[in-house]
């Protein structure tokens, strides 16, 4: 059953989100709204470059974050069918480099709870390498889908000392945390690590995701380094039963 045609996006033209997810927020819109019902043809990638003016780059991008969402299926020679009103997979993260978290960081939306100057407890001192007692900024935060939407995760940022004078400017910061502080202290970064452990959720955090006191959560742990140590290192907690992450490993020839 072939979906209605649109001569003309409805893209709101003071969305400045990048455009393959303003795209991907109209079709969403289309399918809950049943412009485009279940067991519908969404319109060829053609028809969709033609109606938002971008390339078939830009519609595959929007497109497969519908298929990521369980939403929509593609099969060559059959198109893009709708199978789903509404998202049926939890918040997928799939990142394969610092540009990737750079975009990811845009994406989203942040809100900074607390910014407190602490003293590393022993565990924390154990995983980022330092020395128990030292002085670093904790920045604690939330980030969301998108302002008043879902929220993805909670995150304790600890940045050292010797740069907790960046604190201040975070929240009017644009990108991720990483980029803002190693523009301002003319560290260049070297690397990026990042470790990821399944733990349970913290109680802290409960009331953020509407949790149960036996939750589960992923901890995503990121640490940034330039030549003179740790620029910032990131907590990033998930509910276990609403993320996945993946990843792309390609062999090396």
């Amino acid at each position: 059953m072939p979906a209605k045609k649109h001569k003309t996006a409805d893209v709101a033209p003071a969305d400045d989100s990048p455009r393959y997810r303003q795209i991907l927020k109209t079709l969403t819109e289309r399918v809950a709204q049943g412009i485009y019902p279940v067991g519908s043809h969404v319109p060829t990638e053609s028809e969709l470059c033609e109606e938002f003016d971008v390339s078939r780059y830009t519609v595959r991008a929007a497109l497969s974050h519908l298929v990521e969402h369980g939403m929509v299926t593609r099969r060559k020679g059959i198109g893009t069918v709708v199978i789903a009103a509404h998202s049926q997979r939890a918040y997928q993260q799939s990142i394969s480099s610092l540009a990737d978290l750079f975009q990811f960081a845009l994406d989203t939306y942040v809100l900074i709870r607390s910014s407190t100057l602490v003293e590393l407890t022993e565990e924390i001192a154990r995983t980022l390498g330092a020395e128990p007692g030292e002085r670093w900024l904790q920045v604690d935060s939330v980030r969301w889908t998108a302002p008043g939407g879902t929220p993805i995760c909670c995150t304790s940022s600890f940045i050292p000392e010797r740069l907790a004078w960046v604190g201040p400017e975070l929240p009017d910061c644009v990108g991720p945390f990483y980029a803002h502080i190693e523009e301002r202290s003319k560290e260049p970064l070297t690397h990026a690590t990042q470790e990821i452990r399944g733990e349970r959720m913290p109680a802290h955090l409960l009331d953020v995701f509407g949790a149960s006191d036996d939750a589960i959560a992923l901890c995503l742990i990121r640490q940034y380094f330039s030549a003179e140590g740790v620029q910032i290192a990131s907590f990033n907690w998930h509910p276990a039963d609403s993320f996945s992450y993946k990843m792309q490993i390609e062999r090396k020839r």
